[in-house]
């Protein structure tokens, strides 16, 4: 009677389980990786707009990425350079407000725009800052009470980034380490299980077994000795 080989079973199913562990923390890796690229050159919201006059404007936030320190507002214009580096001279007595709001209209962040929040940074200018929010679909309200004369007949263009360090790739990092650590567990294990199961298949060696059974059974012992 055969007798199914309990160990290697066993053995074949760490593997298999291991193996699994290993390509799904490396497709994690990989998915968190080419989310944080996307997310350096991302631009969740984008609009051009008239700083010089009070106004609303409602336009879509996609929000795309959520494992950011922060997210930033952003001002393009065609202004000379030299006009830029004073930012708090352009935007004397400006007032606004940006609001993001999601798709039941429930407010999600409010952040002021003010001569407080304005400033330069690695050489653009950045009109506010907020806490990241769950990623989905939003709608931003930018809101301005009194607007920047300064900016009178120039093209304005008002963009959302994700503010990011690189510790955002940590746990691609960490996803990587345990496919590679999985990786290498299935594989010395699949060299150890894979030998006897193709050779044998999921049956112990019976005659092998058998023959051993028959050698032993022949030796004689003290009992069966005749003087």
């Amino acid at each position: 009677m055969r007798k199914v080989a309990i160990g290697r079973i066993i053995g074949l199913a760490f593997v298999v389980i291991c193996s699994g562990a290993a390509l799904w923390c490396a497709r994690d890796a990989l998915q968190s990786n080419a989310s944080y690229h996307r997310a350096l050159t991302a631009r969740p919201m984008e609009v051009v707009i008239d700083l010089s006059q009070p106004g609303v404007t409602t336009v879509p936030f996609h929000q795309t990425y959520s494992s950011s320190h922060g997210e930033e507002l952003y001002l393009d214009t065609d202004l000379d350079r030299e006009s830029l580096r004073e930012p708090e001279d352009l935007f004397q007595d400006f007032t606004g407000n940006i609001a993001i709001r999601d798709s039941n209209g429930n407010e999600t962040i409010s952040a002021d725009i003010n001569d407080e929040t304005i400033h330069t940074r690695n050489g653009q200018i950045m009109l506010a800052s907020f806490l990241p929010f769950r990623r989905g679909e939003y709608s931003a309200t930018i809101r301005i009470d009194s607007g920047a004369s300064n900016f009178a007949g120039t093209k304005q263009i008002i963009y959302a980034r994700y503010q990011l360090c690189g510790l955002e790739q940590f746990p691609a990092l960490i996803s990587g380490a345990f496919a590679i650590g999985a990786g290498c567990i299935a594989f010395f294990g699949a060299a150890s299980v894979l030998p006897g199961l193709v050779k044998y298949g999921l049956w112990h060696d019976q005659s092998a077994q058998d023959a051993t059974s028959n050698r032993e059974s022949n030796i004689p012992t003290a009992d069966n000795e005749s003087f």
